[in-house]
């Protein structure tokens, strides 16, 4: 890692830096996880990792920068943030988990859970539907040209024509949620969390008389 690729940081690519700060900042971490970037070959990923003790890492490929725009990138870095605050990768609990894998369809289970919340956290992170929506489709597109006429709307539509029988088969062996899915269920949780988050009407006062 420290021989391949290159460190993030205020004197190599300071402004993903502030972002990876930022976001750190936003979901409440005390360890500003050390972020990398590295030649992917064309494969677009992101990850989060613990290594060694308790150091954080963030690895981000060069192809999802290439095709990512800035609020994108964000919602990815916000999303390994999330595995970082969730504790997905603490010990160890890690360890505990182990026992999951030899439960039928249990382990596929929960990772699928693991990235739709952290996917909720990204969301967060970003404050951008629109840009949290484009970069999970993004995964499926990989062109930076086609960015812009991305159509997050139509591409959530597919959920829809998933056949049923075969739908749940492969989705149940899988430890990520098909991304028709992902964009769909990280929609709904920004319209809810914005419907929780508008205050409540004020209520009318009795007015007394003199």
């Amino acid at each position: 890692m420290l021989g391949h690729f290159v460190m993030v940081g205020p004197a190599q690519f300071p402004q993903l830096h502030r972002m990876v700060v930022e976001g750190t900042q936003t979901v409440g971490l005390k360890e500003v996880p050390a972020t990398f970037v590295y030649n992917s070959s064309g494969v677009m990923n992101a990850m989060a990792l613990r290594l060694v003790g308790r150091s954080r890492y963030i690895w981000l490929t060069s192809a999802l920068i290439d095709c990512d725009d800035e609020d994108q990138v964000r919602f990815v870095v916000g999303h390994e943030l999330g595995h970082h605050v969730a504790g997905h990768l603490d010990e160890p609990w890690s360890y505990l988990r182990l026992p999951a894998h030899f439960i039928p369809f249990l382990a596929p289970a929960y990772s699928r859970a693991r990235e739709l919340t952290c996917d909720r956290v990204g969301v967060f992170v970003a404050r951008n539907l629109q840009a949290s929506r484009t970069a999970l489709q993004m995964l499926a597109c990989g062109s930076a040209k086609l960015n812009r006429q991305m159509n997050p709307d139509a591409f959530q539509a597919q959920e829809r024509m998933v056949p049923g029988i075969a739908g749940f088969v492969l989705n149940a062996i899988s430890g990520y949620p098909r991304l028709t899915r992902r964009v769909e269920a990280v929609t709904q949780f920004y319209a809810g969390a914005n419907t929780r988050a508008e205050p409540a009407p004020a209520r009318a006062q009795a007015v007394q008389p003199a």
